[in-house]
């Protein structure tokens, strides 16, 4: 057990030991001093050794991770290494290959050399043009058979025609033998009288037959005309609907592009206020005229007399007094506490600001008759645009009054004006402002302004105001309107100047007044001196006034209002055509019925005109029939020989067509086996063709072999050198990269190792750590203890406790110490009773015994699980001690 240990026990039974000091001798009292003091010195050490401990630990946890990412970093290059060794090895594999068949083509080249004499080639080169020969005479072979195959073809085919006609001509005359044959019947069966008495009946039926036929064919007749009107007026009704159709179609189309046309213009309405209001707002307090202002302005201007004056005065007022400048949120965020502040950004705000109230109070003005400083007239009063030459102009007139440190009491700084007029390019007249409206911004003091954008925005309102509204001149009203313009517009800029005054209106220290300098230059040629010194390029403005919002909103509204017009247009237009689609597939389907119908009415027209016709044929029939039967026998008789006789005609000439078709049949079959010969001999020519030009390939090929045997036996010999240095190159490169690969696998396990033993030494450090907070805890617990203790009597006046209390504060004790030693963790102990300088004294002793085994088996710990079981072990001697130094205390009697 660590000294320290021995020391915190010390302190707690020192401490104690005080606390009883009415029945201790002196000398008792001084030990027990000393014994404090040597505690605290050995609780320093213990805490020490604590801290030691932790940064051994921390530096042992650094190491670890420093050694893992140095392995990791070597495991990663040894995979790359040993990939890199694999590819080498299969590289090597096939370059070893290529070389093995380098080599054997070589071979094969030296043996085709060795046998390129000049007799072989000669041999060869006559073998070539043999072949040649042959081929030439099978060639010809081949195209007279081809010739004798298409002779023979065109016999074949004459001789088939021939067939083809003969086959036919016998049949009409077997055909004319069976007519013959069927007459001779007939004329028989007349003769026999055999359908005497059926003719006439046979007449009579058929006439009958005939009749109604007709009468059929006029019924028929009657319901087409009526279909074919029927279908005339469909037809009709369709081409009516299909206009219809065709006109609601039109005007859905129509109204389709007004919805596109009011869905394009709504949709550039939105764009315009969705770009506006994407570069910000400007400034939303405005200055707006009223009619009266403006009217009043006008009389004044044409007759400056008094009642005019006062109508002025008055709508001025009326105007001025509804005037309230809001602030902005977001120009309130922007500090100026300086000239400095006055960045070129916040200028061209400024100005831009100034340059839209300016425009807007123009333009509700509208256009007057003007006297310019020339005296020269003009209508019209043209807009301001900033300008970088305008800002420039009324910055360089700014630094002038500072430099004049002008008081504006004096009026406007002549001097400054046109000596800042001459720097940039513009006329200048010693005695005359021609640029300037000047008027007073309010005033700071010296140090920070505290000031934002906001506020210098604000006072660009109110000088303008005050400008237009002022009761007592409207000079600079009229300036501010336009009447040094020229009816043209006028680059402007806007800046501010200071004046220093000394305990200004009584407040005592320096105060600045800033004055706000609006510059107007006329785009004239007569108020420039040298124009290239002056930027009169309009500044874009990077902000949009409420008034062009508030416009583009109306605008996307009314756009808006016209789309809704245009889709119920739309709307109406669409159902128009859903009903004309519904008329016209009514007509259509009405058509269509009104077809079927007259296709078959004239069916059964044709059909009943097809019976009139048969029955026609029938009457005809049957009285020939009834004249037949009722002729004289001879005449009977004579019919029956004709009949006969052209029987027997008509047999001779069958017997006469089959034989002509017998002959050309046997023709045929005696061309159709010349054109079978043709074809084979023409098939064996071409095989033949075919194996002579293989064979001259053949004999081609082994003469260019033999012609470029040198040449490639060259190349062979350069294969091989190729293949031969590749493959020595993939050997050098295989064993490089194999030596890499071992070399970086030989790093990654000494790494490796390295970190093992990282691992081991932070592990015997966290022991060692564990071990001395573990030490600490027990120390703590045992001071926690006594003063309880101390306490305890205190509050009590006693000096010890009967027996059973100190039992009860000796199981206590030793239950908490044994809690302590198990987990491993801190408890807060609580005794009840204090230690007598014997106890004291003899706890010293013991402790310092356990103190001397714990640091040798600190010193010896070889692994954290054993350190753990020897603390154990020395805390469990510790708790047996104790109790059983407490457990042999006398009781004594309270005194």
């Amino acid at each position: 057990m660590s000294t320290a240990l021995i020391a915190a026990g010390a302190t707690a039974i020192g401490t104690a030991t005080t606390a009883q000091a009415d029945t201790t001798n002196q000398a008792s009292n001084n030990a027990t001093t000393g014994q404090v003091q040597t505690a605290k010195t050995s609780q320093a050490e213990l805490d020490g050794n604590i801290k030691n401990a932790q940064a051994t630990v921390k530096d042992a946890k650094d190491k670890t991770g420093q050694a893992q990412t140095a392995a990791d970093t070597a495991k990663t290059a040894a995979s790359k290494s040993a990939n890199q060794a694999a590819t080498a090895q299969t590289t090597a594999t096939k370059a070893q290959t290529a070389l093995s068949t380098a080599k054997t083509n070589e071979v094969k080249a030296q043996q085709v050399a060795d046998s390129a004499t000049d007799d072989a080639i000669s041999q060869a080169q006559d073998a070539v043009t043999n072949q040649q020969d042959q081929n030439q005479q099978l060639t010809q072979t081949v195209d007279t058979a081809k010739t004798d195959v298409a002779k023979a073809g065109d016999r074949v085919t004459s001789a088939q025609s021939v067939v083809d006609q003969t086959n036919a001509d016998a049949t009409q005359a077997d055909q004319k033998v069976a007519d013959a044959q069927a007459k001779v019947d007939h004329a028989q069966d007349i003769v026999d009288g055999k359908y005497a008495a059926a003719a006439q009946q046979n007449l009579a039926k058929a006439q009958q037959n005939l009749s109604q036929a007709q009468t059929n064919a006029n019924q028929a007749t009657d319901a087409t005309k009526q279909t074919s009107q029927a279908v005339s007026d469909a037809q009709t009704k369709v081409a009516t609907a299909q206009t219809n159709l065709d006109t609601a179609n039109q005007a859905q189309n129509d109204a389709q592009k007004n919805v596109d046309i009011a869905q394009q213009a709504q949709s550039n309405a939105q764009q315009a206020l969705d770009s506006a209001q994407s570069q910000g707002q400007e400034n939303s307090n405005q200055i707006h005229l009223s009619q009266d202002y403006i009217k009043a302005l006008r009389s004044y201007n044409d007759n400056q007399s008094d009642a005019n004056k006062q109508a002025l005065i008055k709508a001025g007022k009326a105007v001025e007094e509804s005037l309230h400048y809001q602030s902005n949120s977001a120009d309130q965020a922007i500090k100026i506490n300086s000239f400095d502040d006055f960045t070129p950004e916040v200028m061209q705000r400024l100005s831009e600001y100034a340059a839209q109230l300016i425009n807007s109070m123009r333009d509700e003005f509208g256009d007057s008759d003007w006297i310019d400083g020339y005296g020269q007239k003009f209508t019209g009063h043209g807009h301001v645009n900033v300008t970088a030459g305008g800002i420039k102009f009324a910055i360089d007139i700014a630094k002038q009054y500072d430099i004049d440190n002008w008081n504006n009491e004096n009026g406007h700084d002549v001097s400054a004006i046109n000596k800042a007029a001459a720097e940039n390019g513009l006329i200048s007249h010693t005695k005359m402002n021609m640029f300037e409206d000047l008027a007073t911004s309010g005033d700071v003091h010296e140090g920070s302004w505290n000031l934002t954008l906001d506020d210098f925005m604000e006072r660009v309102y109110e000088s303008l105001r005050g400008f237009m509204f002022n009761d007592v001149e409207w000079g600079h009203a009229n300036n501010i309107l336009g009447d040094t313009s020229g009816g043209k517009d006028q680059s402007f800029g806007l800046s501010f100047s200071k004046s220093t005054l000394t305990d200004y209106e009584g407040i005592p220290g320096t105060t600045r007044i800033i004055y706000s300098h609006f510059v107007f230059v006329p785009q004239r040629s007569d108020y420039f001196e040298d124009a290239s010194k002056f930027d009169a390029t309009p500044i874009e403005a990077n902000t949009v006034s409420a008034d062009q919002i508030k416009q583009l909103e109306n605008d996307l509204a009314t756009k808006k209002s016209a789309m809704d017009t245009a889709k119920t247009a739309l709307a109406t237009a669409t159902s128009n055509v859903t009903k004309a689609q519904q008329s016209l597939n009514t007509a259509n389907t009405n058509l269509s019925t009104a077809k079927q119908q007259q296709a078959s009415a004239k069916t059964a027209l044709t059909n009943a005109q097809a019976a009139v016709k048969n029955a026609t044929a029938a009457v005809a029939t049957a009285q020939k029939a009834v004249d037949e039967n009722s002729a004289s026998d001879a005449t009977k008789q004579q019919a029956l020989s004709d009949a006969k006789a052209a029987l027997s005609a008509a047999q001779t000439v069958q017997a006469q067509k089959q034989s002509a078709l017998n002959a050309a049949k046997a023709k045929l079959a005696t061309a159709q086996q010349v054109l079978d010969q043709a074809k084979a001999e023409l098939a064996s020519a071409e095989a033949a063709l075919k194996a002579g030009k293989a064979d001259l390939a053949n004999k081609v090929a082994h003469l260019d072999t033999l012609t470029h045997a040198d040449s490639n036996l060259a190349a062979a010999k350069q294969s091989v050198v190729d293949a031969q240095t590749a493959y020595d190159q993939a050997v050098q490169a295989l064993k490089a990269a194999q030596a890499t690969a071992d070399s970086d696998a030989a790093t990654y396990q000494q790494l490796q190792q390295a970190v093992t033993a990282a691992k081991q030494a932070l592990a015997v450090a966290q022991a060692k750590l564990d071990q001395l907070l573990q030490t600490k805890a027990l120390n703590d617990a045992i001071d926690s203890a006594n003063r309880e203790t101390v306490k305890s009597n205190a509050a009590q006046g006693d000096q010890v406790h009967n027996t059973e209390q100190v039992v009860a504060n000796e199981n206590q004790v030793a239950s908490k110490l044994a809690h302590t030693t198990s987990n491993g963790n801190t408890v807060t102990l609580k005794a009840h009773h204090a230690l007598t300088t014997e106890q004291a004294t003899t706890l010293q002793r013991r402790k310092a015994a356990m103190a001397a085994a714990t640091t040798k088996s600190t010193s010896t710990l070889p692994q954290t699980d054993e350190a753990t079981g020897r603390t154990a072990s020395v805390l469990g001697l510790v708790m047996i001690g104790l109790v059983g130094l407490l457990g042999v205390t006398k009781r004594r009697k309270r005194v």
